[in-house]
């Protein structure tokens, strides 16, 4: 900008030349006028995409924003895959059996000259590598007894639900990540866990063996990544039983009481729980 150029019809104009528009959901932004007011012009354009910082629940929204998908600003994956959409990245296919891939630079390229995606992306990316130098500059966070005890309690009460039919929401993240379905909300990730339970009469489920720590969470570095062995007995709806043993690796990340709740969960291609999308 210039001196004495207006910031509103600045605004405005690249609003408007913009291919898509980026707008980060944080405790202060959704009470923020000048951003209710700049996302709703992105949401009446159809250029508009919708991430949160890890405090804000999608509930937490301001309406109408809280009808669509809006995805963590951790996850990358889904920020490149939403400018694809709008064809911003040539080329780009996500991959969504990887929690929070590294989109490389060099596959990154952004058309429309002078438009706010570019620096959005350039923003988003600026973030990113400093947020990644600043986490490779601390210590490595002390090895927390009680929260592998906890992620592994988790893991084991999770092989519970999946027999009684998933039904304490109140074990997961507000965001969840099921293998290849990819991120989705709590409820979205609930209802296709339940599908399996609802195709059977009966759904027997148990853990062979105490879980295993396996790593940290991507997403925080005070989760646990567990992997666990389950036998599911499946009944049915003729009578029959066949006997699935499946393992899974569940990840766990911490909620702001720094309760341990499941943000992700991969199977192997049994695809017991959940079914893959179709491949193109």
């Amino acid at each position: 900008m210039v001196p004495g150029e207006s910031f509103r019809q600045r605004i405005q104009q690249e609003l408007k030349s913009a291919k898509a528009v980026i707008v980060i959901w944080t405790a202060e932004s959704i009470h923020s006028d000048y951003v209710l007011s700049e996302a709703e012009r992105a949401r009446i354009a159809g250029k508009l995409i919708q991430v949160r910082t890890a405090d804000i629940d999608p509930h937490d929204l301001p309406p109408p924003f809280d009808t669509s998908h809006v995805a963590l600003i951790e996850d990358r994956n889904a920020i490149f895959a939403g400018l694809s959409r709008f064809g911003m990245l040539e080329g780009f296919k996500p991959d969504p059996s990887q929690p929070l891939p590294v989109y490389g630079a060099s596959r990154s390229r952004a058309t429309g000259r002078g438009s706010m995606a570019v620096l959005g992306i350039a923003a988003l990316a600026g973030a990113a590598i400093v947020m990644a130098a600043y986490r490779s500059s601390q210590p490595a966070p002390p090895r927390s007894v009680s929260g592998e005890e906890s992620a592994a309690a988790i893991a084991t009460r999770l092989i519970g639900q999946l027999s009684s039919g998933v039904t304490d929401s109140s074990l997961f993240a507000p965001d969840v990540r099921l293998g290849r379905l990819g991120l989705m909300s709590r409820t979205d990730a609930l209802a296709e866990l339940r599908k399996t339970h609802a195709a059977y009469a009966r759904v027997n489920c148990r853990a062979d063996g105490a879980p295993s720590i396996v790593g940290r969470a991507e997403k925080a570095p005070n989760g646990f990544r567990a992997k666990v062995v389950s036998v599911c007995d499946l009944t049915d709806k003729a009578g029959a039983t066949t006997t699935q043993r499946v393992p899974l690796e569940v990840e766990t990340v911490p909620d702001t009481q720094g309760n341990l709740l499941v943000s992700g969960l991969w199977q192997p291609e049994a695809n017991v729980f959940w079914k893959p999308k179709a491949r193109e």
